[in-house]
């Protein structure tokens, strides 16, 4: 907030950027951001204790003020609390507005407190079922791939064993065979010697 100290600010000015609502309570960081306390409290000091714009380590200050109980920027407070009463009131109790009017432009909410964060978590959570389900597809195809294999090497065994038992089948009567011969030329050979 720029501008003359007696200067009134414009009601987009008194807006905490993180809720897109006027300040309750308005937290100056040390580099110069604002924010409400509860968005302070809620993505500052409960979270990671860095600026959530320029992302500066507020840790020590964060200590310091909370000790001596001024975090909150009372000029700056009583400032908005003085030109937009209606606004606080409204806050306050709980009621978000719609839409806060400046100048006669809209600034429309963009989402709520901790909303992004849901989402985030939301969509996280999806990308990981879908991860999970893609990993089980993909084991149990893997799976399926496997016994098929399995299953094809076994059958290619008893082919093969029963492709070694017609080959020994056919030499065994191949070997039968030749010994019916042999012993029949044995015989015409004895009868023609004793001749």
């Amino acid at each position: 907030m720029a501008g003359p100290k007696d200067a009134i600010p414009s009601l987009s000015e008194c807006q905490c950027p993180i809720c897109v609502e006027i300040l309750i309570e308005p937290v100056t960081l040390p580099c110069n951001h604002t924010l409400c306390n509860p968005c302070f409290q809620s993505t500052v000091e409960k979270a990671s204790l860095c600026c959530p714009f320029c992302r500066r380590r507020v840790s020590s200050w964060t200590r310091y003020h909370t000790r001596r109980n001024s975090l909150i920027n009372m000029e700056l407070w009583e400032i908005i609390q003085k030109h937009y009463p209606k606004e606080c009131k409204l806050r306050a109790s709980g009621q978000e507005s719609e839409e806060i009017v400046d100048d006669y432009q809209p600034v429309r909410l963009l989402s709520k407190p901790g909303e992004l964060r849901r989402e985030y978590e939301e969509e996280i959570s999806k990308v990981e079922a879908e991860r999970r389900a893609n990993e089980e597809e993909e084991n149990k195809a893997s799976e399926e791939y496997i016994q098929r294999l399995l299953a094809e090497e076994e059958e290619e065994e008893k082919r093969q064993a029963e492709k070694r038992q017609r080959e020994m089948a056919e030499q065994l009567k191949n070997d039968e065979e030749l010994a019916r011969m042999l012993s029949i030329n044995i015989i015409c050979s004895q009868e023609f010697h004793s001749e």
